[in-house]
């Protein structure tokens, strides 16, 4: 059953019994939580993650969230959040506690967050800080968001091949029970696996390659084993995926199973944590878990909405569901700055269904060293095409593209042939292509309407956003406290939830 905070000051609470050292001390985060915590974090918002009716009184859920916020905000682990609720005299007073008072033991916290979890609750903070900055007015009557997204490394290590296979075998032996679960023929290579790292010379590849092939033997025989048992089908599905993707069994020389060369996309780096993924925010930044992504309003720089993904996932998918979300919660998105991750047609189109439209540059053409699509004049409606040389085409054909959607090809053939132009431009027997993108149209508006100087100057604010994305990895977004894709969501709505409860206390908005 869940706990209710009292609204009754005590006369032993933090700040009437020792209000001679708050003296003066007014504008503290610890302070502006005592003072309007109550107004933004409510027990009420929480009633779904606790019984009606059913138990004792809980913890007043209200107290363990402003104990949340307090522990994001001084990045502490449980532990010491506990230890300074029960004698930091500052936690004390944000908590509205009485100062001999042990609130809770730090297992409390762990048992809150899951519940949290479970309910779906973790945004409930978030949503409010949004609710009642348009309540006050905050929010102009079309507002103008910004879109980004920023690296979170992981909780869990990232594995080689050998490891990833050892791990991934043992979970699916422990999954059955242990190695006196299975067939006689795989107990003692089963246990084996279990005590570790081979005892092999690692620098020599032919005792690399032996091992490889000893892993790769038991994990074959393994999944045939288990084939029938429906409660190993995650561990087998993990097992089956690492070897498919890691391993070549049939090797052109012959010689046994070799590490396949190249990475397979959507690669399991962890079997601790199968979510994380290898990332690059840049060529050069590398990053192996997850990206946060953020849309910030640009003018309180409240944040708006949050989502998290493993870090090989594209930025531009996620712009509509945050657009959909801040919208849902009363909040006028008519546009959305961002880079060029966000200047595709598939993410205009999705903002653009919900409701907003996308203010970014255009992807740029790859850089061949030839004339690029953008060098011609192309007409999607004729179609038509003109090339930089002069030359005209109608002539065209129906293909499809990446994602199976039918698109439209101009053909320059013939008139490529004899062109003092063709060497900058093409090395097709046939001639220059142009394949057409599905969104042509829409792009086509895009690179006109970044070329006009109020459209520059707008994007130039975009670099706004980056000092949110710092503020969140000051406070522990650089790196998942959590395994899973779902937690580091927990994560971050929380951490994105406390970036706003400052914004509004410092302004006294609440």
């Amino acid at each position: 059953m869940i706990g209710k905070a009292s609204p009754q000051a005590s006369l032993l609470g933090t700040d009437a019994l020792l209000s001679r050292l708050f003296e003066g001390d007014d504008t503290s985060f610890y302070a502006r939580l005592a003072a309007h915590g109550h107004e933004i974090v409510v027990d009420d918002d929480f009633a779904s993650c606790y019984a009606e009716g059913t138990g004792r009184p809980s913890i007043p859920p209200s107290l363990l969230m402003r104990a949340v916020l307090c522990q994001i905000r001084d990045d502490v682990s449980d532990r010491e959040a506990a230890r300074r609720a029960a004698k930091d005299l500052d936690w004390k007073r944000a908590l509205g506690i009485a100062a001999d008072a042990i609130p809770f033991h730090h297992t409390t916290l762990s048992v809150f967050r899951s519940r949290l979890l479970v309910n779906d609750a973790d945004e409930v903070v978030l949503r409010k800080t949004i609710a009642r900055a348009a309540e006050r007015g905050l929010f102009r009557k079309k507002v103008m968001a910004i879109a980004d997204s920023t690296s979170v490394m992981g909780a869990a290590a990232v594995a080689d091949t050998y490891e990833l296979l050892r791990q991934a075998i043992n979970a699916v032996v422990d999954a059955a029970g242990g190695p006196k679960a299975l067939p006689a023929r795989l107990r003692t290579r089963a246990r084996s696996c279990k005590r570790g790292k081979a005892a092999v010379d690692w620098s020599d590849p032919a005792a690399r390659r032996a091992q490889l092939g000893e892993l790769v033997g038991l994990a074959k025989d393994l999944l045939t084993a288990t084939a029938a048992d429906p409660a190993l089908t995650g561990a087998r599905r993990l097992l089956e995926r690492i070897v498919d993707q890691d391993v070549d069994e049939h090797p052109a020389d012959g010689g046994g199973p070799a590490i396949r060369q190249g990475v397979a996309a959507d690669r399991v780096v962890s079997v601790v944590d199968p979510d994380m993924r290898h990332g690059r925010k840049s060529p050069a930044a590398r990053v192996d878990g997850y990206k946060a992504h953020v849309l910030s309003d640009h003018g309180t720089e409240l944040v708006l909405a949050v989502g998290a993904t493993p870090a090989n996932d594209p930025d531009g998918p996620q712009a509509a569901p945050m657009v959909a979300a801040a919208r849902a919660l009363g909040v006028d998105v008519a546009q959305v700055l961002g880079d060029t991750a966000y200047g595709d047609g598939d993410t205009r189109a999705a903002v653009e269904q919900a409701g907003a439209r996308v203010v970014a540059k255009t992807p740029p053409p790859p850089a061949t060293g030839r004339y690029p699509k953008t060098d011609f004049f192309i007409d999607p409606v004729v179609p038509l095409a003109a090339c930089p040389a002069g030359q005209e085409t109608t002539r065209w054909k129906t293909t499809s593209d990446r994602k199976g959607r039918p698109v439209v090809q101009l053909l320059f053939g013939d008139l490529c042939q004899g062109c003092e132009l063709r060497a900058m431009c093409t090395t097709a027997p046939g001639g220059r292509t142009l394949e057409l993108n599905f969104h042509e149209h829409r792009l086509q508006a895009a690179r006109a309407d970044q070329a006009r100087p109020s459209t520059r100057r707008k994007l130039r604010r975009r670099a706004v956003i980056e000092r949110k994305l710092a503020e969140l990895k000051r406070h522990g977004m650089r790196k998942a406290r959590y395994r899973g894709t779902r937690k580091v969501l927990l994560q971050l709505r929380m951490t994105a939830a406390l970036l706003n409860v400052k914004k509004l206390l410092a302004e006294q908005a609440v």
